[in-house]
């Protein structure tokens, strides 16, 4: 059985408050007319687990999830009552090792093996940790800017898989992007192959030769979905979705119709040095894609508008040191989520302060949601089930 995660009971109620009044709302979110939701809590699972753990997946049957320590990259093979049935370790130096660290969240290949990918490759393991398979690209990646276990690794079915590995360009590895080569790897279990895919689109800013940009800024985030695959880059207010029979030009593009959206400016090719690697705090305040999910068939994304150039300012002034400003950009920035229509309209989803992100949605569009960690201390970790509600 699932177990509460709030102690208190005030806490408790408020999530969990229509759960006694309302039901299961089964249209479709095409099928009426909703200008805002609100995220439902229907169950939570608790770990009895301390660390910095960060949720990874869901298995298709949805017994099993996968989660990782943050701090020593540790996975963690969980079940849905929330006990811990195995632990691993697969970084390090050895020949069966995957490198370092993860470079995206392990996945569920099914519901009997799951996935790692890391810097020598992509590696498949039984649920009691057995290596069932292994290969490597025929390219050394140049990893650059890396958003630590990011949702960047993605099964479409058990043999074909989407992910963002690193750079074959090996110009790209320093601070900028470089508009040239691909940004994505597909992966074929079953040939042991990964193919470079989807590049710049051609209506975006970032595919122009005459600007450059920072990493920060072009980053992608993805959502492999039925017979294709949702692509966003953070700073770009377009989503654009790429038929898997087609992993190069965009068959659909959605202008995201924000209500501000703070764009950066390119740069002078001609002046930037590749070689350098040097951080801005500006470049992290912009406009921000940071999530994509799909719900019901419909992209959901979770995204800052960022900050103008005077409230950059503001928030910034008399601030000195880069953890300091860091801290003092994420007090003012504000994370929103919104499903996405086919007309770039966004439709708002209210998540409760006591509330994180959203970690991911299962086949039966249960929405699995972290807690907010900043709210309180804990000697635990749980997930949250939970469902939207149109808002009256």
């Amino acid at each position: 059985m699932y177990t509460n995660y709030f102690n208190s009971v005030f806490l408790f109620s408020f999530l969990l408050l229509s759960l006694a009044c309302t039901k299961r709302e089964t249209e479709t979110l095409s099928s009426v007319n909703i200008s805002s939701y609100e995220i439902v809590v229907e169950d939570s699972v608790i770990v009895d687990y301390i660390g910095v753990l960060g949720w990874s997946h869901i298995s298709p049957d949805g017994a099993h999830f996968l989660a990782m320590n943050l701090q020593n990259s540790e996975i963690l093979l969980i079940d849905q009552v929330g006990n811990i049935l195995q632990t691993y370790q697969f970084t390090g130096d050895q020949p069966d090792a995957i490198g370092s660290n993860p470079i995206a969240r392990p996945q569920f290949r099914n519901s009997e093996s799951f996935a790692v990918l890391g810097i020598n490759g992509f590696f498949q393991f039984d649920f009691a940790g057995k290596l069932l398979g292994k290969f490597k690209p025929d390219f050394t990646p140049a990893m650059g800017y890396q958003v630590f276990h990011a949702d960047l690794f993605q099964f479409r079915n058990e043999n074909e898989a989407l992910a963002q590995v690193g750079s074959r360009n090996q110009k790209g590895s320093g601070f900028y992007s470089i508009d040239a080569g691909t940004i994505l790897e597909k992966i074929n279990i079953q040939n042991n192959t990964f193919t470079g895919v989807v590049p710049y689109p051609s209506n975006s800013r970032f595919s122009k030769s005459d600007e450059i940009y920072t990493q920060t800024s072009t980053y992608p985030v993805m959502r492999v979905q039925g017979s294709g695959v949702y692509v966003a880059f953070t700073n770009d207010p377009t989503l654009y979705f790429y038929k898997w029979s087609d992993l190069e030009h965009p068959a659909k593009e959605i202008a995201l119709k924000f209500d501000a959206f703070e764009q950066i400016k390119g740069k002078d090719p001609k002046a930037i040095d590749l070689d350098v690697i040097s951080f801005d705090t500006r470049t992290f305040a912009y406009g921000s894609i940071n999530h994509m999910h799909s719900y019901q068939n419909q992209p959901l994304i979770g995204y800052e508008s960022g900050l103008t150039d005077e409230a950059y300012a503001r928030a910034i002034e008399g601030v000195n040191g880069f953890q300091e400003i860091f801290q003092a950009i994420n007090k003012v920035q504000v994370a929103k989520w919104a499903l996405v229509s086919e007309d770039g309209g966004l439709i708002p989803i209210e998540i409760p302060k006591e509330l994180g992100r959203i970690e991911f949605i299962d086949s039966e569009n249960n929405i699995w949601i972290s807690p907010n960690k900043s709210e309180r201390e804990r000697d635990y970790e749980a997930l949250f089930k939970a469902r939207l509600r149109a808002k009256p």
